[in-house]
């Protein structure tokens, strides 16, 4: 959802100048502006850091241009860099860190990052959701449905884009019975998408014992 947000925080001009910095090369590191600059992280304010890292996410996500895109998403990752400094028990900077990593094509920082948020909240519905958009990308399909089911599983399951996600996979691996179940869920909780109608129809004139998946799953 697109909020109006306010600018809180103004940081100081060392820590912007190690902010033009990927955060994974302070982590991987091990150096710590904070520490050697006496900065304290108490300070920072965590409601505005992540309403400010959200702000400048969508614009990065609703950026005309690819240098504006890459503008906002730096912004972005600045501030969900400081929200997990001033919060590193929480999973959502890395989990958003993550994604716009996997946006940016940096596959193993993307992963990393994933795998930090999982560690502290491995059955998040949030973190498993994006977790498996990441892999359905790469067309990693059954790594995918892992993690979105792992949502489903865990507060998404009446989710209308989950659910649409889930038949999606369904449907390239095979199981269409699955699949066209969740598209009849799908079209429930939002009626009227003639895509989605036109999708159960089309499954429908399939024979399912015919299916790939079908035959594997007797073997």
């Amino acid at each position: 959802m697109l909020m109006t947000y306010r600018k809180l925080l103004v940081l100081p001009l060392f820590l912007i100048l190690f902010l033009q910095y990927p955060p994974s090369i302070a982590s991987d590191s091990g150096y710590s502006p904070y520490e050697k600059a006496g900065f304290d992280t108490t300070k920072l304010n965590p409601e505005a850091l992540k309403k400010e890292g959200d702000m400048y996410f969508v614009k990065a996500f609703d950026s005309p241009t690819e240098k504006e895109q890459k503008y906002y998403y730096q912004k972005s990752m600045q501030k969900y860099f400081l929200l997990s400094k001033a919060e590193p028990y929480n999973y959502y900077p890395f989990v958003q860190m993550a994604r716009i990593l996997d946006e940016q094509g940096k596959d193993i920082l993307a992963k990393k990052y994933f795998s930090r948020a999982l560690n502290l909240d491995k059955n998040n519905p949030y973190v498993n959701f994006y977790f498996g958009e990441f892999h359905k990308k790469r067309n990693m399909y059954e790594k995918g449905l892992k993690y979105y089911l792992i949502a489903y599983n865990n507060g998404y399951k009446d989710n209308y884009v989950t659910n649409l996600k889930l038949a999606e996979l369904y449907e390239k691996l095979g199981d269409l019975k699955r699949s066209k179940e969740l598209y009849t869920k799908v079209n429930s909780i939002n009626p009227g998408d003639i895509s989605v109608e036109d999708k159960i129809y089309s499954l429908e004139l399939l024979d399912y014992e015919k299916s790939e998946y079908y035959h594997s799953i007797r073997e």
